[in-house]
């Protein structure tokens, strides 16, 4: 019997960087949807709280815009109520943690700045992974994790990668970043793996969750769903 993954009653912790490295918008807008469409509530929080930065050549109304075609962050830009959740961000130290089910961390450059070292995300993180709540990240919000070495020593991962990080280098300068992802995690103790540039990879460890970048974005929150309810649409036959 076919049977439809749902996730009513369900509350998701989304987080994103506060600084104006960015957010990339793809991380945070793909997951959302495909949340709120298994009728789950999202709510957003940041270091600092209040409005999100967002890294201009993800947002699909820049000029320079590299995701002009993303109808995905359009809709959520057209809509008033989400504009205003990405306005008014919860500062991570008000957060009632006992409160969500499961946490999906976005990235953009911005991640690699103030989600790591964090000693907010290693209570958010801590909080996760002692109770076995699902724990997602992705692309640059995937060095959050190297807050907690203990919680992810041994774990497979994944995130945006050192190659993607040094192509980078070509347009913003070497070290654009203060850490990247890749080494960050390995030095952590987590075993990386990644696709080629620009490649779909997601990666599942117990009730972790990690995406290498945008283009994986709504393959790993679909992922995501499956691992908090337990459950699939999808029927093999």
């Amino acid at each position: 019997m076919a049977f439809e993954a749902t996730g009513e009653d369900m509350r998701i912790l989304a987080i994103s960087t506060s600084v104006a490295q960015g957010l990339w918008l793809a991380e945070l807008t793909h997951p959302y949807w495909h949340f709120i469409e298994r009728h789950m509530e999202v709510d957003i929080a940041s270091p600092k709280g209040g409005k999100l930065s967002i890294l201009n050549l993800s947002d699909p109304y820049d000029p320079n815009s590299q995701e002009a075609e993303d109808i995905v962050s359009k809709g959520f830009l057209s809509d008033k109520a989400l504009v205003y959740k990405m306005e008014t961000t919860i500062p991570l130290a008000e957060l009632d943690l006992t409160r969500y089910d499961g946490v999906h961390i976005a990235g953009g450059g911005g991640a690699a700045v103030d989600l790591f070292p964090s000693s907010e995300m290693t209570v958010v993180l801590e909080h996760f992974f002692s109770r076995g709540k699902v724990v997602g990240a992705i692309c640059h919000g995937a060095i959050s994790l190297a807050n907690t070495p203990d919680r992810i020593r041994g774990r497979h991962v994944t995130g945006f990668s050192l190659e993607e990080d040094q192509e980078l280098e070509k347009s913003f300068g070497k070290d654009f970043l203060p850490n990247y992802p890749q080494p960050t995690l390995e030095k952590a103790g987590a075993i990386f793996s990644c696709a080629a540039p620009k490649g779909l990879r997601v990666v599942i460890d117990g009730r972790l969750i990690t995406g290498q970048s945008q283009f994986s974005a709504s393959e790993y929150a679909l992922q995501f769903i499956g691992l908090l309810t337990g459950t699939s649409p999808v029927v093999v036959v």
